[in-house]
């Protein structure tokens, strides 16, 4: 279950599907690949042991439901003393994560393409054409979500003692039931990540390096990031009201100000660093915000990570879509 990274191919449909190639683009592209390759770094992959004893429980479901019931009972007894070694060696077990899958939904539009689409959203709700609404809403996601899957230590080693027991005892669709039941136990969540909040932060961390060469420069960086900041709070990844929010603009705001003069923003800069990684971290926290309806299928049996990116034009749509509607 070795954890990997598929993002170059993704990250280069991003930056090669716009009209042009600009410095916003591979800001942005950069912001992603940093946010993918903190997870990637963070992710604790399981043991050797779990690994193997939840491998060989999905087999021996595979190998029962094709009634080839002597080699699933092996496998099962693998299953349990894989599992037995791993609690030995840590009897507190409890979640543990076996999978992570990271999908990147790219937005090319600016606050004014959202409040458009937005608004035609509105005018369509009102109109009761629910369908037409979503498929305007849609494409408006600008995130790197995370999905984490979890096998549950304390619980599941036991499912596979049952099984093996019934199977024992000759029970053997009693064994397949259990074994499938056992599927619901791991867990699964989901940990999303605004694309605007971290590029934002990318402009400003650029903007603080070379602000003393070229003032001007900075500057644009700084105004593109509040341009970020407005994305993020359209699209619904921050409020504006939040005191983090208010803080980042103020200081922004304060900072381009400080460019223009003597230039002594080293300490605002800092600040505002501080002010990133409050907001920022509010989003990555949810990814232990365990869901119970989330649960995993059992069909994959090695950990894979797979960035698929998805790049909507909202703009073009929107305006289609007001021709077509009204």
């Amino acid at each position: 279950m070795k954890k990997e990274l598929i993002a170059s191919a993704a990250l280069v449909s991003l930056v090669l599907g716009v009209p042009s190639l600009n410095a916003s683009t591979n800001i942005k592209a950069k912001s992603i690949q940093k946010e993918v390759s903190f997870q990637n770094k963070n992710f604790k992959v399981a043991s050797q042991d779990i690994q193997k004893g939840l491998n060989d429980t999905l087999n021996a479901i595979s190998l029962l439901s094709k009634n080839r019931n002597k080699a699933a009972k092996k496998d099962l007894s693998d299953a349990t003393m894989y599992f037995a070694k791993a609690l030995k060696v840590d009897p507190k077990l409890g979640l543990v994560p076996i999978e992570e899958n990271t999908n990147v939904y790219s937005y090319r539009g600016d606050p004014k393409n959202i409040k458009e689409a937005i608004s035609l959203a509105k005018k369509l709700l009102n109109k009761h054409d629910l369908q037409f609404a979503r498929d305007v809403l849609s494409p408006l996601k600008d995130e790197i979500t995370v999905t984490t899957h979890y096998i549950p230590m304390d619980v599941y080693p036991n499912v596979t003692k049952i099984a093996s027991k019934l199977l024992s005892k000759g029970k053997n669709k009693e064994a397949l039931q259990e074994l499938s039941l056992g599927l619901s136990t791991i867990v699964s969540d989901r940990a999303v990540m605004p694309i605007p909040l971290l590029t934002s932060q990318e402009l400003v961390l650029i903007a603080s390096k070379g602000d003393k060469t070229d003032k001007k420069k900075a500057s644009k960086f700084l105004k593109r990031a509040k341009i970020e900041l407005q994305k993020a709070v359209l699209l619904g990844y921050a409020s504006k009201h939040s005191s983090e929010y208010k803080s980042l603009e103020k200081k922004i705001d304060a900072i381009q100000k400080e460019i223009k003069g003597k230039n002594e923003v080293k300490k605002l800069y800092d600040d505002i660093k501080g002010d990133f990684k409050s907001l920022i971290h509010k989003t990555r926290g949810e990814k232990k915000a365990y869901d119970p309806n989330s649960v995993w299928d059992g069909t994959k049996k090695s950990h894979t990570n797979a960035t698929n990116e998805e790049d909507k034009d909202v703009v073009k749509f929107a305006q289609k879509s007001k021709a077509d509607a009204f």
